[in-house]
C-alpha cells in the first residue's frame, strides 16, 4: 500500500480530457483492485454499471482509435479506461443465442462470427436461432477465381503472398538436358497457344504429325494460353524417327500455333517461401549488396505477375538448370495455370482468406433469422476479476513471447487444484497414448488454446468410450497437422487438377494402427503375441494396408475461421473438428486388416427400399432458412438464384408433420430427425426416386441417405453426360438415382427436361427417366445439350448409350477401374485408361500378367486382355452373382465367415415383403417363405453386440472370355461419379474405418497394456491384461461401465481394482510395479507437501521441465511419447526380459536434474536456485520471499 495513484491536476489553460466518467470511491462496493502485484496497486475492475450520462455517448465496443476514456474518483484521483479482450461462454449447452452476430455487427466485422460448426461433438445441443442478428458459416465459399494478371495482383495485395506465373523454363537447358518426348505414353506435355504467324510448322513424320494434331485439336483443355495433352496408352503412336527429336516443336493448325514448352510454363505458384532470407541463395547476396530481393522485385518493383526463370546467363545472374527447378519447385504451392479458373477451396491456406472470397463475390457467412447455432466444448468466458494472467494470440499483430509454456502452466494448476484427480490422471495417460508433438505443429510457439482443446478431448472422455476418443483425435486439426494428413488429397485429384503424380499421405494411416489401436503384431486377448508356424510374431498389417487406409484420410480440411477463440489472420481453425472436402477424397475401394474391405457388411445402395427417404431409418438434418445442403453439393449459383426449384412438402405430408414436430400449432424443429417408422407418400413424394433438400414451410432439412456401398464393377452400365455432349461423360448404374432425364423428339438431339420435374438437378433412376420422356411423347436419347434451363440447373443426365467397365491389372495384381462409354468427348482422368488409381483385390488364384512386367507372365491371360505398352493388362469384365446358403446356417459364425454383402433392415420394407424364421441364433428373412434365394437376409448379433445383416449372395468379377481369372467384387462408399461423391459418404467411410480399428481383436489388449503401464505396473501378467481387455470389450467391470464396447470407465476400473493392482503380497515381487513418471513424481511432492502460492503469483509455473527431468505436459518429443512401452533397460531387469518404459528418459543428467529440483524446492521454495523448477530468484535457504511458492508440510 506504499504505492498509490499519484495526483494528477489539469490546469484550466491545458487541454482537458474529452471524456470523463465519475467513478465511485475505491472503498465502495462494486470496484475492486486486481493485479495488485503486477500493477503495483494501479489496476481496478468495476463490477456495477455506471449511471453517468456520458455512458450513452460512448461506442458500444472499444476500437484502437477511440478517444481515451478517463475516470475521476471522488478524491480527485484519475484513472484511465483500459479495454480488455472479452471472451463469451459458448459451450454446446450454453451457446450464444445469435452465434455472436451482434458482436460481429457492433465491431464492423472485426470480431468474427462465434458460431461453431455443427459436428458430431455438438450436433445434439445446437439450436435454431430466429434472432435477426444470428450468424453462421455456410462452409468453404464455393467461388471460382480466374488466374489472370489483375486477380493475381489482388491476391498479393490482400494476402502479402508473392504469387507468380513462371516463364523462362527451358525445353533444353544449358546443360543440354531435354524434356521427354511428348510421344511418351502417359506423359503430360504442355503447348503454348500462339498466333500461326509467330511459328513455323515443324517437319515431322506423317504418323507423328497426325497424332499430335489429333490430340491437340480434340483436347478438352479450355485454357486460352496453354494446352496440356496426355499421350494415350493405346490407339496412338508416333514415327520412330521422331521420338527423340521433339524438343522445340511448333505445330500450325488452322490459324493457331501450338509450341512445345516446359510442362510448368505459365504455371502459377506461391513463391513466398523463396523470398525468405534463408531459402533462396540470392536473397542474402542481394541484401549484402544493397539490392532488392530478387524474388520480390518482380511484383514490388515491376508490378509483374510473371517471374522469369533464369535458364540462361543474364547479366550477373548465373544460369539455372532445369534440374534446379525440379528440385526446388516442390516447395512452392501451385495454384494452377495462368488463365485457369480455380476453386477457392484449392488455394493454399495463406491465400484462402475470407477477404479473398468476399472480393470474388461470395462469403462463408450466413445471417438472419433461421440460423443453426452451436457451441463447442469448454469454450468458457474469461473472468476479468482474476486479473491479467495469460496472453493469447489474436489477429492483431502484437509480438508476444512465452506463449508456448502457458499450456504447461495450466496443466500444472489443474493437476494441483482439481478435485477430479482420477479424471485428470486418465486424461494424462490418454495424452501419452494419442500424442500430438508440438514441434510438428506450426503454431506451437504462438498459441495455447488449440492444444488445450486437444487435451480436453481426453478430459471429457476419460470415462467415456475409446471409440469417441479415436474419432475426436482423428478429426482434430492438430493431429492432422501433427501426422501430416491435413489437406491430403487423392492421387486422382492431384493428377486431374495439378498434373502431379502423388499418393495420399501415409503417416496417420500407419500411426493410428501402430500407436493408437492395434499395435504391430497380432495379440491374444491376454496381450501375448500370436505366432506363425515358425514361431515368429504375425504382423497386423503390411504396407498394402497402410496405403489402403491412407486413402481414407484424404479430404480433411480446416473448418472456417471463427471468433471467440485464439487465432491469427491465418493460423487455420485448429479448434473445431475438421470437415471433409469431398472433391479431395479418394473414391476407390479400400481393403481392411482382416482380408476384406472397409465397406463389407454394409448394404448395397441398389438394395435400399424404394423411396428410402420415407422409410424407417431415413435421417434428416436441419439446415434452417438456408436451402444449401451441407453433406451434398449443389452448384454455387443455387445460393444466388431466387428461382431455384426446391422440393416443397405438401401440407398434408406425413414427412412434413414429422419434421415440423408441431406443438400448440408451432413447429419445434429438431436438429436431426431419424424416421422410426415408414411414412406413406403424398403427392409428388410418390413419384420421386429420392430427395436432397426438403422445404418445411421456409425451413429446410437435408436428407441423409443411410450408409450403403456401391460395387466397383456392375453390369448394364449406362452413359451419363454432364450438361452437354462436349463436356464430360461417365458411366452410372441405372439402378441408382444419379442423373436427370434428357428427352428428345425425333431427329432432334437438343433435349429437354420433363416439364414437371420435382426440383432442380433432381436425380432419378434410368427407368424413371425413360418413363418421364414417354409420358410427354418423347424418348430418352444420346443428346447434344439440354434446352430450356440455365447452365447451373443442369447436371448429369441419362443417355441411351451403354458403357463398358474395364479393369486394368498391374504387375502385382492390383486393379484400376476404366470406363469406356460408347461415344464421348471427355472422360475425367480418374476413370480413363491411363489412370493410376490401383487398389488391392482378392484374386481367386492367378491373374492376367503382362509378359513385359514380370518374368513369368501369361500374355495377359492368354491374350484375352490387352497388353498395355505402359505395363499391365486391360480386361473386359462380367459380374456373376452366386447363392451362398440353400439351408439355414448352423450358427452365426458360419454367417459371418461366408457373407460379406450387407442388407438393410427388413422392417423398413413394405409390410409382407419379408417373412421371418429363426434358428441356431440366426434370423432369416425370406421374400418367398422358406425359400433360400439371393434376396434372403440373415441377421445375427456378433461378439461385440452389434446386429449384423447380410444378403445371401456373393458377387465375383470375372475376366470376360477367361472366367478362371476372378475376384470378389469390391464395395466402396464413394461414387466414382463426381457429383455423387459426397461429404455424407466420406463421413460414413471414415466412421467405418474407425469402427474397424476399434473392433479389431488387437485393440482391447493393446489399450489394456498401455493403460496398465501408466497406472500400476510395467510388466502386467497375461491374466491381468486379459481381465482389463475383457472389461474393455464387455464395457462392464462390476458396477462400472455402460456395457458398451470400448467403455473407458469399465476399463480404468479394472486397471485399478483388479487384484494384481491391489495385492499387498505382490508388492514384494520384483517383477511387479514400475517407476513413477518424472513429472508425476514432482506433482506428487507438490500436492502431498501442500505447496502454496506466494503473494503475487496466482499461477505456479514449472520452468524448463523437459530439459531438467525429461518430461512435461504438452512437450512430447516424438509421436512415440516420452518413452517406448517395450523399452528394456540395461542390466538385470533387461536380462530378465522386463520392460521399464520410464527408465528410457532417466539418464544421469535427468536424475541429477530431478534431485536438484526437489532439493531446491525444499530449501528455497519454487525458484530457479540450484537448478530449481521455478523462475524466481533469491537463493537464501529458508527465505521464501522471492519464491513463487513453497511447501507447507
Amino acid at each position: 500500500q506504499s504505492l498509490v495513484n499519484p495526483p494528477v491536476t489539469f490546469y484550466t489553460d491545458s487541454i482537458q480530457p474529452p471524456q470523463v466518467l465519475n467513478l465511485p470511491a475505491l472503498t465502495e462496493a462494486g470496484i475492486d483492485s486486481i493485479d495488485e502485484y503486477r500493477s503495483n496497486g494501479g489496476e481496478f475492475i468495476l463490477h456495477d454499471e455506471l449511471t453517468d450520462p456520458l455512458c450513452s455517448t460512448l461506442n458500444e465496443v472499444s476500437e484502437d482509435d477511440d478517444t481515451p476514456v478517463f475516470g475521476k474518483l471522488p478524491d480527485g484521483s484519475w484513472l484511465v479506461y483500459d479495454p480488455r479482450l472479452k471472451l463469451e461462454e459458448n459451450t454446446p449447452i450454453s451457446h450464444l443465442e445469435d452465434g455472436g452476430g451482434l458482436i460481429q455487427s457492433l465491431t464492423g466485422g472485426d470480431s468474427r462470427c462465434v458460431n461453431a460448426p455443427r459436428t458430431f461433438v455438438n450436433e445434439e445441443q445446437c439450436t435454431l436461432s430466429f434472432s435477426p442478428t444470428a450468424c453462421g458459416s455456410s462452409g468453404t465459399p464455393d467461388v471460382e477465381i480466374e488466374l489472370n494478371a489483375n486477380n493475381i495482383a489482388f491476391l498479393h495485395s490482400i494476402t502479402g503472398q508473392y504469387i507468380y506465373g513462371v516463364l523462362g523454363l527451358p525445353v533444353v537447358d544449358h546443360e543440354d538436358t531435354t524434356l521427354e518426348s511428348p510421344c511418351t505414353v502417359g506423359l503430360r506435355s504442355r503447348w503454348e497457344i500462339k498466333d500461326a504467324t509467330e511459328c513455323t510448322h515443324s517437319i515431322l513424320g506423317t504418323e507423328t504429325n497426325a497424332t499430335l494434331v489429333d490430340l491437340l485439336t480434340k483436347s478438352s483443355d479450355t485454357n486460352p494460353f496453354v494446352r496440356d495433352i496426355i499421350f494415350p496408352t493405346r490407339g496412338y503412336s508416333c514415327s520412330v524417327d521422331d521420338t527423340l527429336a521433339l524438343d522445340d516443336v511448333e505445330l500450325v493448325i488452322g490459324g493457331i500455333c501450338y509450341k512445345r514448352v516446359h510442362p510448368d510454363h505459365m504455371s502459377v505458384y506461391d513463391f513466398t517461401y523463396w523470398t525468405l532470407d534463408d531459402t533462396h541463395p540470392g536473397n542474402m547476396v542481394a541484401a549484402m549488396e544493397g539490392e532488392y530481393n530478387p524474388i520480390k522485385k518482380w511484383m514490388d518493383l515491376d508490378n509483374n505477375v510473371f517471374l522469369t526463370y533464369p535458364s540462361f546467363p543474364s547479366g550477373d545472374v548465373p544460369n539455372h538448370s532445369a534440374g534446379r527447378w525440379d528440385t526446388h519447385s516442390t516447395k512452392f504451392p501451385m495454384l494452377g495455370r495462368f488463365g485457369d479458373t480455380v476453386l477457392f477451396v484449392d488455394l493454399p491456406n495463406e491465400i484462402r482468406l475470407d477477404e479473398v472470397a468476399q472480393h470474388f463475390g461470395e462469403t462463408s457467412s450466413i445471417g438472419g433469422s433461421g440460423v443453426v447455432v452451436c457451441g463447442s466444448p469448454f469454450e468458457a468466458p474469461n473472468d476479468p476479476s482474476e486479473g491479467y494472467q495469460f496472453d493469447m494470440t489474436t489477429r492483431r499483430n502484437i509480438d508476444l513471447w512465452g506463449l508456448g509454456s502457458q499450456r504447461e502452466h495450466l496443466w500444472v494448476m489443474v493437476g494441483l487444484t482439481s478435485v477430479d484427480q482420477l479424471r485428470q490422471r486418465v486424461a494424462w495417460a490418454l495424452s501419452q497414448l494419442l500424442v500430438v508433438v508440438p514441434g510438428a505443429v506450426s503454431i506451437a510457439d504462438s498459441h495455447t488454446e488449440a492444444f488445450l482443446t486437444y487435451y480436453d478431448i481426453f478430459v471429457r472422455n476419460a470415462f467415456g468410450n475409446y471409440g469417441d476418443v479415436l474419432r475426436e483425435i482423428s478429426y482434430s486439426p492438430l493431429m492432422a497437422e501433427n501426422l501430416s494428413f491435413l489437406q491430403s488429397k487423392s492421387a486422382a485429384y492431384m493428377w486431374e487438377t495439378q498434373g502431379k503424380i502423388s499418393f495420399a499421405d501415409e503417416n496417420f494411416a500407419r500411426e493410428i494402427m501402430q500407436l493408437f489401436s492395434t499395435g504391430l503384431y497380432l495379440l491374444n486377448l491376454d496381450g501375448t503375441q500370436k505366432l506363425d508356424d515358425y514361431g515368429q510374431p504375425i504382423p497386423v498389417y503390411s504396407n498394402d494396408e497402410i496405403m489402403s487406409f491412407s486413402r481414407v484420410w484424404t479430404g480433411f480440411d480446416y473448418q472456417q475461421a471463427r471468433g471467440n477463440v485464439e487465432e491469427t489472420s491465418w493460423s487455420g481453425n485448429r479448434h473445431d473438428p475438421m470437415r471433409i472436402q469431398s472433391a479431395w477424397r479418394d473414391k476407390f475401394p479400400k481393403t481392411d486388416l482382416t482380408g476384406g474391405y472397409i465397406g463389407d457388411g454394409y448394404p448395397l445402395c441398389i438394395d435400399l427400399p424404394d423411396k428410402m427417404f420415407l422409410r424407417k431409418g431415413a435421417r434428416y438434418r436441419l439446415l434452417g432458412s438456408s436451402s444449401s445442403p451441407e453433406l451434398m453439393e449443389d452448384h454455387s449459383y443455387f445460393k444466388k438464384d431466387p428461382n431455384i426449384k426446391r422440393f416443397v412438402l405438401d401440407s398434408n405430408s406425413g414427412l412434413k408433420a414429422r419434421l415440423c414436430n408441431a406443438s400448440n400449432g408451432e413447429c419445434q424443429y429438431e436438429m436431426s430427425v431419424t424416421l422410426d417408422t415408414n411414412i406413406d407418400c403424398v403427392g409428388k413424394e410418390c413419384i420421386a426416386d429420392t430427395v436432397r433438400v426438403v422445404d418445411v414451410g421456409g425451413i429446410y432439412y437435408e436428407y441423409a441417405r443411410p450408409p450403403c456401398v456401391e460395387q466397383a464393377f456392375y453390369n448394364n452400365a449406362m452413359k451419363v453426360i454432364y450438361r452437354e455432349r462436349w463436356a464430360d461423360s461417365s458411366c452410372a448404374n441405372p439402378l441408382l438415382p444419379y442423373a436427370s432425364e434428357a428427352c428428345c423428339s425425333v431427329a432432334n438431339l437438343r433435349a429437354q427436361r420433363y416439364p414437371n420435374y420435382l426440383y432442380d438437378q433432381e436425380r432419378v433412376l434410368f427407368s424413371t427417366a425413360n418413363s418421364r420422356c414417354e409420358e410427354i411423347g418423347m424418348t430418352s436419347c444420346d443428346f447434344n445439350d439440354i434446352g430450356g434451363i440455365e447452365t447451373h440447373q443442369k447436371g448429369y443426365h441419362w443417355s441411351t448409350d451403354h458403357c463398358r467397365i474395364l479393369l486394368k491389372v498391374n504387375s502385382v495384381g492390383q486393379v484400376a477401374i476404366v470406363y469406356e462409354p460408347e461415344d464421348y468427348a471427355y472422360l475425367h482422368p480418374h476413370i480413363r485408361d491411363d489412370n493410376r488409381n490401383f487398389f488391392k483385390v482378392y484374386w481367386r488364384g492367378d491373374y492376367p500378367k503382362n509378359d513385359n512386367d514380370v518374368t513369368t507372365g501369361n500374355n495377359c491371360g492368354g491374350g484375352i486382355c490387352e497388353a498395355l505398352v505402359t505395363g499391365g493388362c486391360l480386361c473386359d469384365t462380367v459380374i456373376s452373382e452366386t447363392l451362398v446358403f440353400s439351408r439355414m446356417p448352423e450358427n452365426k459364425e458360419e454367417v459371418l465367415a461366408n457373407l460379406n454383402i450387407g442388407a438393410y433392415d427388413p422392417s423398413a420394407f413394405d409390410e409382407g415383403t419379408y417373412t421371418e424364421q429363426e434358428a441356431n441364433g440366426v434370423k432369416a428373412y425370406f421374400t418367398s417363405f422358406g425359400i433360400f434365394d439371393r434376396d434372403t437376409v440373415f441377421e445375427v448379433t456378433d461378439e461385440f453386440g452389434r446386429i449384423q445383416r447380410f444378403k445371401n449372395t456373393k458377387e465375383n468379377v470375372r475376366i470376360k472370355g477367361a472366367p478362371e481369372y476372378s475376384f470378389r467384387n469390391a464395395p466402396s462408399f464413394m461414387s466414382l461419379l463426381n457429383t455423387e461423391a459426397s461429404v455424407r459418404d466420406a463421413e460414413y467411410e471414415t466412421e467405418a474405418a474407425l469402427d474397424h480399428y476399434l473392433h479389431h481383436d488387437n485393440t482391447a489388449p493393446f489399450v489394456a497394456i498401455r493403460l496398465i503401464q501408466r497406472f500400476t505396473t510395467s510388466n502386467p501378467s497375461p491374466r491381468y491384461v486379459k481381465e482389463v481387455a475383457t472389461a474393455f470389450r464387455n464395457g462392464k467391470y462390476g458396477q462400472f461401465g455402460t456395457g458398451a464396447y470400448g467403455d473407458l470407465a469399465a476399463t480404468i476400473a479394472s486397471v485399478l481394482l483388479e487384484p494384481e493392482a491391489r495385492s499387498v503380497t505382490l508388492d514384494a515381487d520384483p517383477f511387479r510395479g514400475g517407476l513413477r513418471e518424472p513429472i508425476l513424481r514432482v506433482m506428487a511432492v507438490l500436492r502431498s507437501m501442500e505447496v502454496e502460492k506466494s503473494e503475487g503469483y496466482p499461477v505456479l509455473r514449472l520452468e524448463g521441465m523437459s530439459d531438467k527431468i525429461g518430461q512435461m505436459a504438452h512437450s512430447f518429443p516424438t509421436v512415440f511419447s516420452f518413452f517406448l512401452p517395450e523399452y528394456r533397460p540395461d542390466g538385470r531387469p533387461g536380462e530378465a526380459t522386463l520392460v521399464g518404459p520410464e527408465t528410457m528418459i532417466m539418464d544421469m543428467p535427468k536424475m541429477v536434474g530431478m534431485l536438484n529440483g526437489l532439493f531446491s524446492l525444499v530449501k528455497y521454495g519454487l525458484s530457479s536456485c540450484d537448478g530449481g523448477f521455478g523462475a524466481g530468484r533469491g537463493c537464501t535457504e529458508g527465505d521464501f520471499s522471492s519464491a513463487a511458492g513453497q511447501l507447507t508440510l
